[in-house]
């Protein structure tokens, strides 16, 4: 007995590295795919029909990775064995799989053809995400307890690679609408995940009873099953800016009064 109890106590804890690996290895099989479309496009052997369903997924392998990142910080609380080590692995992975897959997957599909300023974009998204994954690494427990301070990597990643999935699901070759957007876009998420604005950990919303809870789950299960790529980029998006809106509506009410002189503008941590 004493035995099997040992031999579990073993394997348990190396569950989360597990999941942290399969977050890492679903980063860089997106990062592979997004490299094989170029390279079978520039040989002219690709159909637009195969380039848009392997960009498809290039992003939902990124899915896969948000969904496993979730998963090992979950299983590392519940078995109690959250590491310095688990802690440097899950942000290396994800700044492959959040920062650096994305960043390859929007350059290759929309923004090659833009020049300098295409890959300055996807750069400066790059290097945010490292920083952001390096602050969380620094703030305490505490801090990051029920909220994110800023966009965390995972969402800007769904932020970055919901509009692909989606118009690659439509048949749709980008634009220049599409390029456009991201050269503004890119940087924007980054700025976001850079930024102070909290996002909560457990987004709740009052339905007014467990039936009511029950009849909006039901509705938003069919809906993903229906149509995945819609209620990716509507969930993605909204989480985004409703975090915004109530991060600017809590600045404005607790902004001092100018016409009061003992009042002075708080400090910026």
């Amino acid at each position: 007995m004493n035995r099997k109890k040992s031999k579990r106590q073993r394997v348990m804890p190396v569950l989360p590295n597990l999941f942290t690996t399969g977050n890492l290895f679903c980063g860089l099989l997106s990062i592979m795919t997004s490299i094989e479309v170029i390279v079978a496009s520039s040989a002219g052997e690709a159909s637009e029909e195969w380039i848009l369903r392997r960009f498809w997924w290039a992003g939902a392998f990124l899915v896969i990775s948000a969904f496993l990142d979730m998963l090992d910080g979950r299983l590392a609380r519940f078995f109690n064995h959250e590491s310095k080590f688990g802690l440097s692995y899950d942000s290396l992975s994800d700044l492959v799989s959040f920062g650096v897959a994305p960043g390859v997957l929007i350059y290759s599909w929309v923004l090659m053809g833009s020049g300098k300023i295409g890959l300055m974009a996807i750069l400066f998204y790059v290097v945010c995400t490292a920083l952001r994954l390096a602050r969380f690494n620094v703030q305490s427990g505490k801090e990051e307890r029920f909220n994110f301070t800023g966009l965390p990597s995972p969402a800007a990643a769904g932020l970055m690679i919901a509009p692909v999935m989606l118009l690659t699901a439509l048949d749709i070759m980008p634009d220049t609408t599409v390029v456009w957007y991201f050269l503004i876009a890119a940087p924007v998420i980054g700025l976001l995940m850079v930024s102070n604005v909290r996002y909560t950990k457990r987004p709740y919303i009052n339905l007014g009873g467990p039936f009511n809870a029950l009849v909006v789950a039901a509705i938003i299960f069919a809906a993903v099953i229906t149509h995945p790529e819609i209620m990716f980029i509507c969930i993605v998006y909204l989480y985004a800016v409703v975090g915004l809106v109530y991060y600017a509506i809590k600045q404005l009410k607790g902004k001092p009064k100018l016409t009061d002189e003992a009042e002075t503008p708080e400090g910026h941590s």
